[in-house]
């Protein structure tokens, strides 16, 4: 099965909700293998039940009052606000998920949209990815993310003005225990050199 836009367009979503899978014969199970860099060469790694993270990106906008640097108490800088939501959205991971769970909350991208360094902007734009090993966590960490930013926006008199998550955000990937135990294990390596390896919080649409 040729499978087009893994790279964040959820095409595994796409085909299956044409269609793909139903077409005779009937899909009954699935399997697919990934490059993994971390391996040695010659080997197969992998393990039943969760392997790979949900994961989603966000996009969020902080809109203030620009002004001159010169003069910064006649505009509302929303620079400062998105560097202190940055830091906030540090603990929703440190201290809203258990320990014992696996979550990533990374914000990768700042853009004020100009270069002037003389000048205070009137929006910064936020990016990044949030990542768990279960849907309740992906869940939980979509609605923080809104919710700390919007607050830490109001206490710096600015504003949450925009935010936006990918349409259809990436569940785990869970391998069947059974068809691991009993099929894959036993018959996909050749050589016998089948390692286990821990789930990491990678995340992958064949997941759909």
């Amino acid at each position: 099965v040729f499978q087009p836009a893994e790279e964040g367009g959820a095409g595994a979503k796409r085909m299956v909700e044409e269609g793909a899978l139903k077409q005779a014969p009937p899909v009954d199970r699935m399997f697919g293998m990934h490059l993994w860099p971390t391996l040695p060469s010659g080997s197969i790694g992998g393990r039943a039940g969760t392997i790979l993270a949900a994961s989603d990106k966000f996009e969020i906008t902080i809109t203030g009052k620009g002004g001159h640097a010169a003069m910064p108490h006649i505009s509302i800088d929303p620079v400062v606000t998105a560097c202190a939501a940055v830091t906030a959205l540090q603990t929703l991971v440190s201290r809203e998920i258990s320990p014992l769970d696996s979550a990533v909350l990374s914000v990768t991208t700042m853009n004020t949209g100009g270069n002037a360094y003389n000048v205070i902007p009137e929006q910064v734009k936020l990016g990044g990815t949030i990542r768990s090993l279960t849907e309740v966590g992906i869940n939980k960490l979509r609605q923080r993310v809104v919710e700390v930013v919007s607050k830490v926006a109001e206490a710096h008199n600015c504003e949450l003005s925009h935010s936006l998550f990918a349409p259809d955000y990436y569940p785990p990937t869970v391998n069947d225990e059974a068809l691991w135990e009993s099929f894959v294990a036993p018959q996909v390596s050749a050589a016998g050199e089948l390692m286990e390896v821990p789930p990491t919080l990678a995340g992958e649409d064949f997941s759909f």
